[in-house]
């Protein structure tokens, strides 16, 4: 009578899955990755610390164990989305001033294209809100010294007889400066078009053009006009 009875198969117990411990500095990361999400889909107020403690998986006291208050996480979401939106500024090259100062509008078209819910939003939604916090002064702070780094540029393009002698190279700086504002604007109000069809570009070169000493500037060959100048003059129709 037994031979028909199956006997119950021996229950294994599963495998726990090994935890995988994040070290403080990761875990940091991975609050600032889902406040500058939130930002970019909520605006700052609506960037609580309740919303992102749970969009980070953690309760509110595990929050603060890694920023003291809700404005330090915001003054270090800043921070973070800093790191990537300065390459634009840094890292392009030319043979000199004028033509780094193109670049770096030029580098700013491609990021720009690309960042808009890592950086264009989140931190155009901190600027809107920075009088409201303490905020202000560190945005105006980055400001100013990247104001800075590109008057430095325009001084050294005078040096080496690029940029005209009489020009200020702070409105120089700041025509950078309006240039990538500009771009970041139309984003927002989704007119691409005015960065994707070479608008902005144009207006910068023209800005840049009206800067630079007429024997630099280009033609619209791209050669230089003392190029084209000493071409003419080896021709035999000049003779």
């Amino acid at each position: 009578m037994w031979h028909n009875v199956v006997m119950p198969q021996t229950v294994r117990p599963r495998g726990k899955k090994k935890r995988v411990l994040k070290t403080k500095a990761e875990r940091q990361r991975e609050i600032l990755d889902v406040t500058i999400r939130l930002l970019a889909k909520y605006g700052v107020h609506g960037a609580t610390i309740s919303r992102i403690s749970a969009a980070a998986g953690m309760s509110r006291g595990a929050l603060y164990y890694h920023f003291r208050n809700r404005e330090a996480l915001l003054a270090a979401a800043m921070e973070a989305m800093d790191e990537t939106a300065t390459a634009w500024i840094e890292k392009p090259s030319g043979k000199d001033a004028p033509a780094r100062l193109l670049a770096m509008g030029e580098a700013h078209s491609v990021w720009t294209l690309s960042a808009y819910n890592s950086f264009i939003r989140p931190f155009y939604q901190l600027i809107a809100s920075s009088r409201e916090t303490s905020l202000e002064s560190l945005i105006s702070t980055k400001t100013h010294f990247y104001f800075q780094y590109l008057v430095g540029c325009a001084e050294e393009g005078k040096r080496e007889g690029t940029i005209r002698s009489d020009v200020d190279s702070r409105e120089v700086a700041w025509s950078l400066l309006l240039h990538a504002w500009g771009e970041d604007i139309a984003r927002l109000q989704g007119i691409d078009e005015y960065i994707t069809e070479g608008m902005s570009r144009n207006i910068l070169r023209r800005l840049l053009a009206s800067y630079t000493v007429p024997s630099s500037c280009e033609t619209e060959d791209g050669s230089s006009r003392e190029e084209t100048q000493h071409s003419s003059e080896e021709s035999p129709g000049s003779q």
